[in-house]
């Protein structure tokens, strides 16, 4: 009876939904947070930093070019386009970028085009539920921000893993992350 009672009033004490905000943080806090929290986005960021410092010589242009997406990805948002299944993008991209890092091998122009595909993907899929455009607009560019210097600090580090083992348990996340996230999509799509 306690049981039955506490559950009501857990269900009676509970607010709507609201899409996208992270613990309840909404605004440019609600940003920063966002793609570090939500797990799609923090295993795309991950296996997408494995795979730049991997790449020897081109780690800035590739956090560049991670940018670059990002922002675009802004640019669609304020141009008032609404697109569907964008998480879904946001896993396919953490698939292949897992199976890039699991391969482990130097790969520019794949690395290039999942660094701007994960930047579009994870930008589109973080649009916050805001009434207010320029307050979109802050959590927008919070969001690039927290997620690009997410790249920068994880990138670099996994540049600096040189041993054998560090190799090794690099592919062997990447390789988690892609299984992760191939099974995610398979779950929705089976729906």
């Amino acid at each position: 009876m306690l049981a039955a009672a506490t559950l009501v009033a857990l269900m009676l004490a509970t607010g709507p939904a609201q899409a996208h905000e992270v613990f309840g943080i909404g605004g440019v806090p609600g940003g920063l947070l966002h793609p570090l929290l939500v797990p799609s986005h923090a295993m795309t960021l991950v296996a997408l930093s494995l795979l730049i410092g991997q790449q020897a010589q081109r780690r800035a242009v590739l956090v560049t070019l991670f940018a670059f997406g990002m922002i675009a990805g802004l640019i669609v948002i304020v141009s008032a386009f609404a697109l569907d299944h964008t998480n879904d993008a946001v896993l396919a991209v953490a698939a292949i970028a897992g199976l890039a890092v699991a391969l482990a091998r130097p790969l520019w122009p794949v690395a290039a085009i999942v660094a701007v595909a994960a930047g579009i993907a994870i930008e589109l899929d973080s649009v916050p539920q805001e009434i207010s455009m320029m307050a979109t607009f802050l959590a927008l560019v919070a969001t690039i921000i927290s997620a690009v210097l997410a790249v920068l600090v994880v990138s670099a580090l996994a540049g600096c893993w040189r041993r054998q083992w560090q190799r090794i348990g690099m592919r062997v996340a990447g390789s988690w992350i892609a299984t992760i996230a191939i099974l995610a999509l398979a779950l929705r799509l089976t729906r």
